[in-house]
Order: structure tokens, then C-alpha cells, then sequence
């Protein structure tokens, strides 16, 4: 399934989160998936052995393409499929639900094109075209509220971890992650379709920079990877 949206992102103290935070509780409501208001997201991220996707985020490109696996909570019984194009604030996403053992193959590359739906397969034919490999796991905490009535959401992400570019890092709650930024600093993301509503600019204005580079970046600095380097 393909989708496009707009995405902002900044980075707040966190003096600035609570204040952005209790605005944005009295307007908008909280995520209905997610009873507990706040749940994990696990994202193992693909890239090739000279760290393209990373490189064209870290130098500035004007598009630039990531591939990941997604889980909630450590859930294997819902895994999403990426790819992600970039250019600007504009985002284009191509996803797929797939199972614990598609997963399995395609982490195991290079893998046969063969057994795939037809939702994966052109992403994984070009993951594998591409020599993607898995590179670094990302992990944090999510609270999200979505507007009702439209397609506006804002998202504070906190404990943001690098983890190593391995399947079971999806599933595992137990593995220990390097923090990617500080413990006290949290990522506002505010996503819509076409134009962001006047009053959610306001509920939602700060002080605060724009945040420029990646959580795959960021942890794929904190991991440390060479170019060149593929994992056994």
C-alpha cells in the first residue's frame, strides 16, 4: 500500500515536551489502538554494505530511501514492511504486512524471489537488488493523538536506542540499547496530508529545532558501522 504525507520533525526538552504535550491531550485524542496511551516501536532498518541510506540522509541529499521492519510492543502477530522515500517535508510510503517467516527470509540475504505476495514482492525483489542487508535495530516509546475528522497526527517519541541490525531485537524486550540522544529530550513528529490546520501550528509551536536528522541516522552513529562492513 502506498501513502504520502507531509512530516515534521522537532526536538524538545523536556520542560517544552510537557507544555506541547498538555495542549496537544486537551484537543486532540489519544491513539484508540493503543489502550495504554503509550506503547514501543521497533524498527530494524536494511541498508547495503556502503551504508547508502545513511549517507544520503547524513549528506544532505534531496531524496533519500530507507527500507525497515516494524513491530509493536514486541508483537510478532502484526510486521509491517517499508520503504520509505523522503524529498523534504514530503514522504512516500510503500508497506506490507508479512509474517515472523517471510521476515526470517528476507534478513537471510541473499534469498530466493520466490514465495512472496504480491504486496512484498516488488519491495523485497528490490531490497534484493539493492544487496540490503540489516543494519541497526531503532526502538523507543510512542504517544500518539490524532485530530479527528482529518488526517493530522503528532507523536512524542522518548528513549530513543540504537540496537544491532538482528531480527530478534524485534521481539526482544530484554536487550539492552545505546541511547541516540539524551534521556531528557523527546521527538515531536507532526504528520498530515496537505496543509497543517492553524490551530494545530499553534497548539503545536516551540522554540525548539527542527530536527534534521534521522533516529535510523542517529543510531546508526551510535552503532558505529564502517562502510563496507556486512554482518555475519
Amino acid at each position: 500500500m502506498a501513502s504520502s504525507r507531509r512530516e515534521e520533525k522537532y526536538i524538545l526538552d523536556y520542560r517544552l515536551y510537557t507544555l506541547i504535550r498538555n495542549r496537544v491531550s486537551l484537543v486532540l485524542q489519544p491513539d484508540e489502538h493503543y489502550a495504554e496511551g503509550i506503547y514501543t516501536v521497533t524498527s530494524l532498518y536494511f541498508d547495503d554494505p556502503y551504508k547508502t541510506a545513511y549517507y544520503e540522509k547524513s549528506d544532505g541529499l534531496a531524496v533519500h530511501t530507507k527500507f525497515r521492519v516494524r513491530s509493536y510492543d514486541y508483537q510478532d502477530s502484526f510486521l509491517r514492511l517499508e520503504k520509505k522515500t523522503k524529498q523534504g517535508l514530503k514522504t512516500n510510503k510503500d508497506s506490507a504486512v508479512l509474517s515472523k517467516t517471510v521476515l526470517s527470509k528476507i534478513a537471510d540475504a541473499p534469498f530466493v524471489l520466490e514465495g512472496f505476495d504480491n504486496k512484498v514482492y516488488p519491495l523485497a525483489a528490490e531490497m534484493q537488488s539493492k544487496g540490503l542487508r540489516p543494519t541497526v535495530t531503532v526502538r523507543y516509546q510512542r504517544e500518539a493523538f490524532l485530530m479527528e475528522g482529518t488526517d493530522v497526527r503528532v507523536t512524542f517519541d522518548t528513549r530513543v536506542e540504537a540496537l544491532p541490525g538482528d531480527v530478534d531485537c524485534l521481539f526482544d524486550k530484554n536487550r539492552i540499547g545505546i541511547p541516540a540522544i539524551h534521556p531528557a529530550n523527546i521527538i515531536m513528529e507532526i504528520k498530515y496530508n496537505y496543509k497543517l490546520p492553524t490551530l494545530i501550528r499553534r497548539l503545536c509551536s516551540a522554540n525548539a529545532p527542527q530536527l534534521s536528522v534521522s533516529k535510523y541516522a542517529l543510531c546508526v552513529g551510535d552503532i558505529r558501522l564502517p562502510a563496507g562492513f556486512v554482518q555475519d
